[in-house]
Parts: C-alpha cells; sequence; structure tokens
C-alpha cells in the first residue's frame, strides 16, 4: 500500500501543468483546503525563501451538499479527471482510512501515557469525527545555492499527529536537536512511517509531548517523494492545557479550528515577508 501511495504521486506530479492547475487549491470548495498547490506556494521559514516543493491535497470526503462541506478543513475532494479512479481514487482513500485507524491507536496510547491517571474522556471530543488530510509531496533537486532556499523551511506541524511516509532511500527530512544545536538527518525506510507530535498535542498536554522542528532539503540529484497524513481531530473540540508537563501555562481555552487557523495566518504572513525565488 504504502509504494502504491508514493506512485501515486509520482504518477501525479509528472502530468503536465495545466492537468494539474485543474485540481488548484483555488478551484476547492471554501475552507476545505484540498487540491494542488504549486512549486513555491507556502513558505514555512521566516527569512527564507519560498518553499521549493509542490503538493496534492486530499481529505475525508465530504459531499458539497452535507451541511459541513466549506468549512474548515470540511469538503469534497478536487481528482483529476485524466487519472484513472480505481488506480489513484482509490487507494489514496483506502490508505486515508487506514492511517486515521492507525492515529486513533497512537493517541490512545498518548493517553494512557500521560503523567497523571488517565481519564477516559482526556481526547475524547478530539477524536470523534476527526479532520484528516493526506498530502502527497514532491521536492525537485535543489539546484540552489542559496543558504535561504529549502525544500521545506524549518517548522512544527499545527495539530494532533502526523504520519509520514518517505520514498525509500530518498534522503532529506532532518530533526532539530535543541541539545547539540545540529540537524539530524532522519532515514527513509522502507515501509516505515515516522510519527511527528503537532503544535496542538504540545500545547494541550502542556510541553510533555513536544512538536519537533523539522526541514526538508533535497540534495540527490533526483526527485524526492513523499506523503505525510495530519490528524488534526475534531475541529470543533474545545480543549485547554493539561495541569502537567516542564512549564507552567495559562489554562486557556480554544478549539482545534482556532488553533490551527492561527498557525495559518502566522504562515501566511512569512510567506507575504518571503524573498520572491527567481524562476
Amino acid at each position: 500500500m504504502q509504494q502504491m501511495v508514493l506512485g501515486c504521486a509520482k504518477t501525479f506530479f509528472s502530468m503536465p501543468v495545466e492537468n494539474k492547475m485543474e485540481v488548484s487549491t483555488e478551484k476547492c470548495l471554501g475552507m476545505s483546503n484540498r487540491g494542488y498547490e504549486g512549486l513555491r506556494g507556502q513558505a514555512l521559514q521566516p527569512g527564507a525563501l519560498p518553499d521549493l516543493k509542490e503538493g496534492y491535497f486530499i481529505g475525508a470526503e465530504v459531499p458539497a451538499d452535507d451541511p459541513r462541506a466549506g468549512k474548515f478543513l470540511h469538503g469534497p475532494n478536487l481528482w483529476p479527471s485524466s487519472l484513472d479512479r480505481s488506480e489513484f481514487q482509490d487507494p489514496l482513500m483506502e490508505y486515508l482510512a487506514r492511517l486515521t485507524r492507525v492515529a486513533e491507536l497512537l493517541l490512545e496510547m498518548l493517553r494512557q501515557a500521560l503523567p497523571i491517571p488517565p481519564s477516559e474522556d482526556t481526547f475524547e471530543g478530539f477524536r470523534i469525527k476527526p479532520s484528516t488530510n493526506l498530502r502527497l509531496l514532491h521536492y525537485p533537486p535543489q539546484k540552489s545555492v542559496d543558504q535561504r532556499q529549502l525544500g521545506a523551511g524549518a517548522h512544527t506541524d499545527f495539530g494532533g499527529i502526523t504520519l509520514l511516509l518517505q520514498q525509500p532511500g530518498a534522503p532529506g527530512l532532518e530533526v532539530w536537536h535543541p541539545q547539540t544545536s545540529c540537524w539530524i538527518p532522519v532515514s527513509a525506510v522502507e515501509n516505515h512511517l515516522v510519527v511527528n507530535i503537532g503544535d496542538l498535542l504540545n500545547l494541550w498536554t502542556n510541553g510533555h509531548y513536544r512538536s519537533a522542528v523539522h526541514r526538508v532539503i533535497n540534495r540527490e540529484p533526483t526527485d524526492r517523494y513523499s506523503a505525510p497524513f495530519f490528524n488534526n481531530g475534531n475541529t470543533a473540540c474545545r480543549f485547554s492545557p493539561l495541569d502537567i508537563g516542564p512549564k507552567q501555562t495559562q489554562r486557556t481555552v480554544q478549539t482545534v479550528e482556532g488553533h490551527i487557523l492561527g498557525k495559518l495566518s502566522a504562515t501566511r504572513n512569512k510567506m507575504m515577508d518571503s524573498v520572491v525565488c527567481p524562476n
């Protein structure tokens, strides 16, 4: 299944630009965040150039006539008309469903491992009808010697749990190690997923589970593909930091949607402040 998903990524990004633009994110319904985002369409790190990557986003299928359609992270997917459903749409949706179940199991493990008596309802509201997204990503070889050019700038993930599928043998992902102030490469191993904690769980557990700063630089002469899955939970779920963790935090109540929108807004501001990279 993993290799099929990476194959879908290669197939999609090898299409002509006009075919990819058929499903541009500009055509998605409301705030559903579906479709194709072009090369250098995002800037994740302040002071860096726009990211040298392109992406294609899908999520749980919410029909256009559903009351949730068009709301934040909810809506119909945009599928390229030139790609066969059985070879593209079906395997991606099956993979999305499988990783949703994996993320549920991981969330339960994290709940039981909290340094407080595990309450059955700690993450219950978060797990009901979760917002999940799968992104296919393509990183072309990085030919620029400009230190500001990255495949994906240094950042932390916004939501709950990220499960990253990487192309085997294709290096590029690096995680920042604060104790040594250096970047540590993360190997791309076949049939393995990289599990990452997002900012939301970091905040919710008051820093007990930490979101790691990471980036991507494709230094290889070949294209790199990956497929991160994001479990953002129920966007209407209300939460506040638990009384645990290494630091004192104000117990402000907020929603999952409000938290992630705030992170996205900050990213958009970074994009506006970024230097435009010449073609």
